[in-house]
């Protein structure tokens, strides 16, 4: 028997219209990749790599550095595209090792990735210098990174090029952008959504909110709505399905719990489809300022309620002043032991690098290789309630320090 239990709290942003106004109005906008003034909207991140990597016209066989940290989304866009992805090491606080990428540079290195883990911005003022002397291309890698500033650079200001994952920090079901603050990338050309698109990306934003009880008076008639659209759509299919496998009674056990096969949702033939409307109104129109103080506060929240844990460490003990986190690390003593029953118990586990490329030679990073294994993320995003905040706080203190069982899912009416 396999199981997959539902999430009792969202795992990233979730719509409700008061986040569009915000709650810290007075309050200066972070620095963010909402200012370039070369942008180009796509359906996700993963398509804007593919999009800069086509447009400085990436030839066959031409290499990409990229962090032997890593997820498929990465490096499926370089494949696609014509490039070979070389792998070179990050250190323990995720920064770029800028001697082991040196060792990699060829006659044939022609573009240079760096990601902002996390959130937690890389200093690349030196991996920029580098990139220069060697005439390469160096796309910021914004992903975990909407927001932020360091070495007093803005986010996304030192890459000839910046990609971002616009549905990781709004409430969005889709959506991520291409920019850039060095070259003007009006010879991008990208084709409009089609209509049932746009409308899904509405619907799902829409259903999402409302499974957490986001809607206010609207969320019982849309609950309705959405279980009537899920009847159909079963139905429809079971027409053609093979029957189910046989029900048992036996009430499901942490150890049922079988992980998703990875998919980064990377599609070629979609790089060159612009992002709905639906995200880019949803992403010009929210607060930054109120999404960079809540994300902060729940980090600083999740940092003090773990830091005496036994069996684990945050992977960053301190939050730097300008850095607008995307999730909170975790690095686990013991992963197996912990990750089946933090799901079970309906706490959104989120492993970035779960999966890296079979294609990288084994031994080739052995702290990205570690951390692929050990650090879980967990939700820090600006939606969260503190009702919600305090239940995930409560399951991993009675998982790690093993207090007794977990406490039952939190009530998605509560305030």
């Amino acid at each position: 028997m396999t199981f997959t239990p539902p999430e009792h709290i969202p795992k990233q942003p979730v719509f409700e219209l008061s986040a569009l106004a915000g709650s810290s109005e007075g309050s200066p906008s972070p620095p963010s990749l909402r200012d370039a003034p070369y942008q180009r909207p796509v359906n996700r991140g993963s398509l804007a790599i593919a999009l800069a990597l086509r447009h400085i016209g990436l030839s066959a066989r031409r290499e990409v550095l990229v962090p032997a940290y890593h997820c498929g989304a990465m490096i499926e866009p370089i494949l696609a595209e014509g490039g070979l992805p070389v792998f070179y090491r990050i250190r323990a606080d995720t920064t770029v090792d800028l001697e082991d990428m040196a060792r990699r540079l060829t006659p044939a290195t022609r573009v240079v990735l760096v990601p902002h883990f996390f959130g937690f911005l890389q200093p690349l003022k030196a991996v920029r210098a580098w990139c220069d002397a060697h005439d390469l291309v160096l796309i910021e890698d914004c992903a975990h990174a909407f927001f932020g500033e360091t070495e007093g650079c803005p986010v996304g200001t030192q890459g000839d090029y910046a990609i971002g994952s616009n549905w990781k920090f709004f409430p969005l079901n889709e959506g991520g952008c291409l920019v850039s603050f060095r070259h003007p990338l009006n010879t991008i050309e990208t084709r409009a959504p089609s209509l049932s698109e746009e409308l899904k990306a509405v619907v799902n934003t829409l259903e999402y909110a409302s499974r957490y009880g986001r809607l206010g008076s609207f969320n019982p008639w849309l609950k309705k709505a959405f279980r009537f659209k899920d009847a159909v759509v079963q139905g429809l299919r079971s027409g053609s399905s093979a029957p189910s496998p046989e029900r048992t009674e036996d009430p499901p056990r942490p150890e049922d719990f079988v992980p998703a096969p990875f998919h980064s949702g990377f599609d070629p033939d979609r790089t060159t489809v612009s992002g709905s409307r639906w995200a880019r109104w949803v992403t010009e129109k929210s607060a930054l300022s109120f999404i960079a103080e809540k994300r902060r506060e729940n980090y600083q929240t999740l940092l003090e309620a773990t830091l005496p844990l036994p069996g684990c460490r945050p992977l960053f003990p301190h939050l730097p002043a300008g850095i607008v986190p995307h999730v909170f690390p975790l690095v686990m003593d013991q992963p197996m032991a912990v990750f089946g029953k933090l799901k079970f118990a309906g706490v959104p586990v989120i492993r970035f690098g779960e999966f890296l490329w079979d294609g990288m030679d084994k031994g080739t990073c052995p702290i990205s290789e570690d951390y692929s294994r050990r650090i879980f993320q967990f939700p820090c995003h600006q939606s969260l309630k503190k009702h919600e905040l305090d239940w995930m706080i409560q399951v991993l203190s009675a998982t790690l320090a093993g207090t007794g069982s977990p406490p039952p899912p939190p009530d998605q009416r509560a305030p």
